[in-house]
């Protein structure tokens, strides 16, 4: 199941991303792990549709780095260009201070 997420980056553009099916494993990894309660707090509701703060955001775009540290110093193999989207994504929300809708499908 995917989590599409989106904010409002204009008065009629909206920013996308999503969390596909081949992502959820990746992030399942580090479920529960205390370095990130964000990431672990998304992966918990992603059948919810929550929303997500700026504030939050900008914490899940932390968490998205110490991750991909992670998996770097681990020499494991990782969709780099989809976390790094994600990472951006959540930087854009946070900066503009926008918050995040998603739908889960």
């Amino acid at each position: 199941m995917s989590l599409d997420m989106y904010y409002k980056s204009g008065l009629i553009r909206k920013a996308r991303c999503q969390i596909s099916d081949d992502m959820l494993p990746i992030l399942y990894q580090i479920h529960d792990n205390a370095k990130f309660p964000r990431l672990t707090w998304l992966i918990n509701n992603i059948y919810e549709n929550p929303q997500i703060r700026p504030d939050v955001a900008k914490e899940l775009a932390n968490e998205m780095l110490g991750f991909e540290k992670l998996i770097l110093s681990l020499h494991l193999p990782f969709p780099r260009l989809a976390l790094q989207k994600m990472h951006t994504f959540f930087v854009g929300a946070a900066t503009h201070q926008q918050v995040i809708y998603t739908v889960s499908y």
